[in-house]
């Protein structure tokens, strides 16, 4: 996958700053749409993901990307318990306010060589591809949030892609299927906020 390297990093940005401003508006303590995660686990979530991003970015090399973004996106269940952990961790710290965070790592987001590689915790992915995933995890985490957050459109967008990507790997005779729905339903089947029935029903979804 290869969008606009400028578009990945500003994109990423507005989807950040969205949730950042959303966050005065909601009950921390109602449910989302993530299972057994209130809008405070989520945030707290989504707290830490500059702050990653900035880390990963220290490692920003020009040593071989040996992951995709498909790679990337179907990997996450791996780290599902230890996911789980730090978002409960961050929520009883009520490290639920994404401007600071947002703040402090804008300027090596956008600063950041995208053709570079950097090392994650599930391996060598180029920083375009990186913050590929990060915009699914950005976009897709918002719309958990209750009441959810419009995403950014481009965010959305490069969201949507990857998800298709992933599909690809597995069931590419439905990638036709897929790219024919909504947008926003698409993304809601494939990360399995939604059910479906027919042929997609038995490879949804492509990430938890």
């Amino acid at each position: 996958m290869e969008p606009d390297v400028a578009d990945i990093r500003l994109a990423l940005i507005r989807q950040w700053e969205l949730v950042a401003d959303a966050v005065d508006g909601i009950d921390l303590s109602t449910d989302s749409r993530c299972s057994g995660w209130t809008n405070r686990e989520v945030l707290a979530h989504l707290y830490v993901q500059p702050y990653l991003v900035a880390r990963f970015l220290l490692t920003a090399g020009t040593y071989k990307a040996l992951l995709g973004v498909a790679d990337n996106l179907a990997g996450t269940s791996t780290y599902r318990q230890l996911i789980d952990v730090s978002a409960r961790d961050g929520a009883a710290l009520n490290k639920v306010r994404l401007r600071g965070p947002l703040e402090e790592v804008r300027p090596l987001v956008l600063s950041a060589q995208l053709e570079a590689t950097i090392t994650t915790l599930q391996g060598p992915i180029s920083v375009s591809d990186y913050l590929v995933t990060r915009c699914v995890e950005a976009v897709v985490h918002g719309g958990d949030l209750e009441p959810p957050v419009t995403p950014d459109a481009e965010a959305q967008g490069i969201a949507a892609k990857a998800l298709i990507e992933t599909l690809a790997v597995s069931a590419p005779e439905l990638v036709e299927d897929a790219e024919m729905l909504p947008i926003e339903e698409w993304i809601n089947l494939a990360t399995g906020r939604t059910k479906t029935i027919g042929p997609l029903a038995a490879v949804l979804p492509v990430m938890a």
